[in-house]
C-alpha cells in the first residue's frame, strides 16, 4: 500500500499514524529512540506491506503489469490501490478525503522531530503537491508516478495509467476484494 492506505489504516491513532508514515524511512537500529506508540506504527507499516506483498490479488495485479514495468509493478499497484481508496474515501471512511488529508498532515507536522530527514522531505512534498487528494484522479496518479520516475531515474511509470484506464473495472473490483481482506486483518 502507499501513503493513503497506510494512514487510513492507522485508525486515527497518532502514534500509529506517524509510525506508518515513517515506516520506509527508519531502520531497526533507530527504533530505540522513538516512542513505543510510533514504533508500533512502524511495525504496523511493515505488517501492512507484508500482507499486501503476499496477497494473491496483489500478486495477480502485479503480474498483469510485470511485462511492461518489471519490479516497478509493485509501486504502481500500490498507487492504484490508493487511487481507488481516494476515489471512494468518503463512502469507505465516512469522511471527506480533503478533511482527512488536512488532519493527517497537521498531525504529522507536529511530530517532525520523530521523523528522519527523508520522511520530513516526503511530508513536505506530500503537502506541496497535495498527494493524498491527487490520488483520486487518474491525472493525479499519473503525475505522481511521473515524478517518482524522474526522481528515481526510471522509465516513465505514469504510462501505466493507460493500462489502468483500459482495465478500470477489473482493477477496481480487485482493489475492493483486497481492501476488504486488509481491513479485516488490521
Amino acid at each position: 500500500m502507499n501513503y493513503l492506505a497506510h494512514l487510513y489504516l492507522s485508525h486515527h491513532d497518532v502514534g500509529l499514524l506517524v509510525g506508518n508514515f515513517i515506516g520506509d524511512h527508519v531502520a531497526n537500529k533507530d527504533l530505540a529512540v522513538l516512542p513505543q506508540s510510533i514504533c508500533s506504527g512502524v511495525e504496523m507499516h511493515r505488517a501492512i506491506d507484508q500482507f499486501t506483498d503476499t496477497h494473491p490479488i496483489t500478486r495477480q495485479l502485479r503480474s498483469s503489469l510485470f511485462d511492461d514495468y518489471r519490479h516497478r509493478s509493485r509501486v504502481i499497484v500500490d498507487l492504484f490501490y490508493d487511487h481507488f481508496l481516494a476515489c471512494d474515501f468518503e463512502s469507505i471512511s465516512g469522511k471527506p478525503l480533503t478533511d482527512f488529508s488536512q488532519k493527517v498532515q497537521k498531525d504529522l507536522s507536529k511530530h517532525l522531530s520523530h521523523m528522519p530527514p527523508s520522511a520530513q522531505q516526503y511530508l513536505k512534498a506530500m503537502e506541496h503537491h497535495n498527494w493524498l487528494n491527487q490520488y483520486a484522479s487518474l491525472e493525479g496518479i499519473e503525475a505522481i508516478l511521473q515524478m517518482m520516475s524522474r526522481r528515481k531515474n526510471m522509465p516513465n511509470m505514469g504510462n501505466s495509467v493507460e493500462i489502468l484506464s483500459k482495465n478500470y473495472t477489473f482493477y477496481r473490483s480487485s482493489f475492493y476484494d483486497f481492501f476488504e481482506d486488509i481491513q479485516a486483518h488490521f
